[in-house]
């Protein structure tokens, strides 16, 4: 009699300590997620910020301005040597053509 005793009070004790083992290990991965959730929404943040950046530091005016500032170059006054490709955003695929020509630069140094 006091065996089963013993087995029952075993099993109760075991089954006491994996019920609240399991409920901290579910809160341990509960505090781990949400960690893991704000990290990366901080971090989606910070990509979207730095792509408005870099779109604003991309466009042609920014460029031609920076070029003219820190580069001391102007705008040709003769635009016929400048070529400029526009894409289509309605077809998937484009052509590039590459002048290998000095006259055809943007920008040339004063």
């Amino acid at each position: 009699m006091s065996k089963k005793w013993l087995i029952l009070l075993l099993l109760i004790i075991v089954f006491t300590f994996c019920h609240y083992y399991n409920k901290h290990r579910i809160i341990h991965l509960t505090r781990e997620y949400t960690k893991i959730n704000e990290k990366y929404f901080y971090l989606k943040s910070i990509n979207s910020q730095l792509l408005t950046t870099n779109n604003s530091l991309s466009c042609r005016t920014r460029i031609h301005k920076l070029a003219i500032e820190e580069l001391n170059m102007i705008l040709p006054e003769n635009s016929e040597s400048v070529h400029l490709i526009s894409f289509n955003p309605h077809k998937k695929d484009f052509c590039l053509i590459d002048y290998v020509v000095p006259s055809a630069e943007a920008l040339t140094k004063k």
